[in-house]
């Protein structure tokens, strides 16, 4: 049986892919390049970290969060 902490890792794991999915998606981008973007730019740990008020949210809410956060943190 998992424990909770594995739980939970699981879902932020499940959730950074999805917004993966979804930026990638709607830019039109490459899965790995999306990666790329989000590990260099910070965005995966914001997500991890930001998990719990940000994984309800609309995925249109989501990727507006998304397109604020890279426009506020060009590398």
């Amino acid at each position: 049986m998992m424990d909770e902490k594995q739980r939970h890792d699981d879902d932020v794991a499940y959730f950074i892919a999805f917004c993966v999915e979804t930026y990638k998606n709607a830019n039109g981008m490459k899965g790995a390049d999306v990666s790329r973007l989000f590990s260099d730019t910070g965005l995966t740990e914001f997500l991890a970290d930001n998990f719990e008020p940000i994984h309800t949210q609309s995925p249109q809410w989501i990727l507006e969060e998304i397109n604020d956060y890279l426009s506020n943190h060009n590398s």
